[in-house]
């Protein structure tokens, strides 16, 4: 939109930048992390263990803004977590330490 010109180029103050530059490098790690991991393991298990996302979501919030989260949002993480803990331990191609290619 805004190379064909239909949109204004919105102006950022500093403040917004520093805001918005965080959630941009975490989520440039994110897709970093995955294409590194398709390369190292099966694809579906690379988008297993994503579904831990979640879990990492919560423990995240907690840790930097200081969010209590309730019994039903622990409670539907154990799921989660113990899913993507059976499949991590019945992976074949896991490996903690050297990749397998």
């Amino acid at each position: 939109m805004w190379a064909a010109k239909l949109h204004p180029v919105p102006k950022l103050s500093a403040a917004q930048l520093a805001k918005i530059a965080p959630l941009a490098a975490g989520h440039m790690l994110g897709t970093v992390f995955t294409n590194m991991s398709l390369g190292m393991v099966a694809v579906s298990f690379t988008h297993t263990v994503k579904a831990s996302e979640p879990f990492f979501t919560v423990l995240l919030s907690a840790f930097f803004l200081g969010e209590v989260p309730s019994p039903l949002v622990l409670g539907s993480l154990v799921p989660i977590v113990g899913g993507v803990a059976l499949a991590s331990l019945t992976e074949v191609s896991f490996n903690w330490f050297v990749p397998s290619n």
